[in-house]
């Protein structure tokens, strides 16, 4: 425990797979299949013995996406197949594209309880999604003289695009990134001259990561697999990163009221999975894992679903506060980039300094795998905190029907460690 008798969590391990692009590399694989890599991977890095792992807490948003409709089953199957005790209880949890996040505050929430109302203290988050899966859904009704039938015809609906609009408050994710934008009086020029950096910044951070000998994205493992058709699967990047530029993004059309949404400046449809093992600190030095990162806040907060894109907002504000922060500790930033003109709006609300935000680009170059994001944030955070020597990091995402959610970590090596 701190001075304060706050229980310290730590990161002992944590890793993501590359982030496959739509109907591309990883488009065969299920969200548990990826989900399995992750966590594998996540284990081996903190050299946690799984017999030690007290519980479960995965994600996954798009249901109906592995074989069988096993979706239901994922934080339990990953936990089976990555062959943690039978007894080791699992969790899913649902919070949009603030799930992976989710993860993360839920097992921090187990491993915080007093013992006599919660035990555990490791626990696995893991998040998958494979967004090349969602399926097209027949909405036909069952008989009324026999269940197991279903009358004729019925709505067909595209689960992915109906799942994108929000019907309550008649409007669409999109619209809401317009409506905020316009609010805040960002110009599309600006989303992409944004979009154009995020592009710049993810080919940079691919040209100096670790797999082509540089010291970047060290969260990222090659991921060598086999495709359940039996061919070999090797991705070594993340997948939807490309050059871009200015004059292209410019030329593409607006596709919402105020023209600031475009396919170039949103977030990109995309595959993949993130893991992390958290563990009370006394648990972890006792063992031997690593202790160097911690969890130390989060936060979560509603905003007007028509301008849903600032949840970050009231989230990145709690999560600071309760860490006993002033905003100018952060040294880096993840703000999830669901749209160009959500996150301008959110960078000039909270007044960021883009130097230090998604250094290594964001969901617009590199992809946003829903449940997958959150944890993905995370650990790009971490890995990027050691790197340049920062001692707070906070990562952040809106999320759909109007929330966000926010997490602050510190690098306790670091001489800025001292809440």
């Amino acid at each position: 425990m701190q001075a304060d008798g706050r229980t310290r969590v730590c990161i002992v391990g944590a890793a993501r797979t590359p982030i496959g692009e739509k109907r591309g590399t990883l488009g065969a694989l299920s969200a548990e299949d990826l989900g399995v890599l992750a966590a594998d991977e996540a284990i081996r890095r903190g050299g946690v013995a799984r017999e030690r792992i007290d519980a479960v807490v995965g994600a996954n948003v798009y249901q109906h996406t592995a074989p069988g409709g096993q979706d239901i089953y994922f934080p339990r199957n990953v936990a089976l197949r990555c062959r943690l005790n039978v007894e080791t209880p699992a969790l899913m949890v649902q919070r949009i594209c603030g799930s992976g996040l989710q993860t993360i505050i839920s097992a921090f929430q187990q491993i915080a309880l007093p013992a006599e109302v919660d035990d555990a203290s490791v626990v696995l988050c893991v998040a998958g999604e494979t967004m090349s899966r969602i399926p097209r859904i027949l909405r036909a009704a069952r008989l009324e003289k026999n269940f197991w039938e279903f009358a004729e015809g019925g709505a067909v609906d595209d689960a992915m695009l109906v799942s994108l609009n929000h019907d309550l408050a008649r409007t669409s994710m999109m619209l809401t990134a317009d409506e905020y934008g316009r609010r805040m009086g960002v110009t599309r020029r600006q989303c992409d001259e944004f979009a154009d950096q995020s592009f710049s910044r993810a080919c940079a951070a691919q040209r100096q990561s670790h797999m082509n000998g540089g010291d970047a994205l060290g969260g990222m493992f090659a991921l060598e697999t086999s495709a359940p058709d039996g061919r070999p699967v090797h991705l070594a990047r993340d997948e939807c990163v490309r050059r871009s530029s200015l004059e292209a993004l410019e030329k593409l059309p607006g596709l919402t009221p105020n023209g600031l949404v475009s396919a170039g400046n949103a977030s990109a449809i995309s595959d993949g999975a993130a893991a992390v093992v958290l563990a009370e600190r006394a648990t972890a030095e006792r063992h031997g894992w690593p202790t160097r990162f911690e969890v130390v806040a989060y936060g979560v907060g509603g905003v007007d679903p028509r301008v849903m894109g600032r949840g970050p907002v009231p989230a990145v504000n709690q999560a600071v506060a309760r860490a006993g922060l002033e905003q100018r500790r952060i040294g880096l930033w993840e703000i999830n980039e669901a749209f160009a003109a959500q996150y301008l709006g959110v960078e000039e609300e909270l007044g960021l300094d883009r130097e230090i935000v998604n250094v290594n680009g964001g969901a617009i170059a590199i992809g946003h795998p829903l449940a997958a994001t959150g944890i993905r944030l995370i650990v790009d955070l971490m890995y990027e905190m050691r790197r340049r020597g920062v001692a707070w990091g906070c990562a952040s995402a809106c999320i759909g029907g109007g929330q966000g959610a926010a997490v602050v970590i510190r690098d306790s090596e670091q001489r800025d460690g001292a809440a």
